[in-house]
């Protein structure tokens, strides 16, 4: 007898999509997801491409490394942003502000960490220009 298969791929939620869109978001890389939750990048790669199940012990510990609530996982952050204002009148007026607050946080401090790397790459050209600059006036004198 022909078993039904009642889990089949068309059921399967797919969330790896999300998770990189919150990383993303977050402003982490795989690398550093990876070991924080002690995984191999090429796992949460996997993950994100959904070539991999996610066990529920995993979604905690995504959500804890994203700094995101599980169920946020479940949704993609640019279609939760525009529905949420969409449905400012329904239930979710209580959920809204804790969101954009959460999203205004997670895009400063990506521009936070944007703006540690280009005034490194900043401290970087200034001192090798300086270097270049005196090794002429060494070949000048």
């Amino acid at each position: 007898m022909k078993s039904k298969n009642y889990i089949s791929k068309e059921y399967k939620v797919k969330i790896g999509g999300n998770i990189r869109k919150w990383r993303n978001l977050k402003g982490i890389k795989q690398k550093e997801l990876a070991f924080s939750l002690e995984l191999s990048e090429a796992a949460i790669s996997n993950i994100e491409n959904d070539l991999t199940d996610v066990t529920l012990s995993q979604l905690e510990d995504l959500s804890l490394g994203l700094d995101v609530p599980v169920e946020q996982l479940f949704t993609d952050p640019q279609q939760t942003a525009s529905t949420s204002s969409a449905n400012a009148g329904n239930h979710d007026k209580f959920f809204q502000p804790l969101f954009e607050k959460e999203l205004l946080n997670a895009v400063i401090t990506s521009m936070q960490k944007k703006d540690e790397q280009i005034q490194l790459i900043m401290q970087n050209v200034l001192h090798t220009m300086s270097t270049l600059g005196a090794a002429i006036g060494s070949r000048e004198a």
